[in-house]
């Protein structure tokens, strides 16, 4: 099997109230089902990095954001052949009104830091909350 490496983008969205969005993984989704993750996906190859959040945000929850910055980056070697490596990036919501993709995410909330505390969390997120967002 072949070894290759993945760069994924993920927004951590946050509103002037201090909530972030959280979207939990479908139950279909083939991947980690039913844990809560942040909105973003994969880099296309030659993708400008902040563009491709914004067309993951927009495709994923139809919300508008600004994009503030990189945060935080996960590295992880899946499987022993799979390099995945997440920057995260801190944003603040615009506007718009949330619209999942039931095949991708269930179902969304605004979370309190000590609400994001108590959920199961995709890695990326998992290690965002005890790194940087639990300090």
């Amino acid at each position: 099997m072949d070894k290759y490496q993945k760069v994924g983008v993920c927004g951590l969205i946050i509103r002037d109230d201090g909530k972030y969005l959280v979207v939990r993984r479908s139950k279909v989704n083939d991947f980690r089902p039913n844990v809560y993750d942040l909105p973003g996906g994969s880099v296309e190859f030659g993708e400008d990095l902040n563009l491709a959040l914004s067309r993951e945000i927009l495709e994923e929850t139809s919300l508008k954001v600004d994009i503030l910055g990189p945060v935080y980056v996960v590295s992880e070697l899946q499987k022993g052949v799979r390099h995945q490596i997440w920057i995260i990036y801190k944003c603040r919501y615009i506007g718009g009104e949330i619209k999942l993709n039931p095949e991708e995410h269930d179902e969304y909330m605004w979370a309190t830091l000590d609400e994001l505390a108590s959920l199961d969390k995709i890695i990326f997120l998992n290690e965002l909350y005890k790194n940087v967002l639990s300090k």
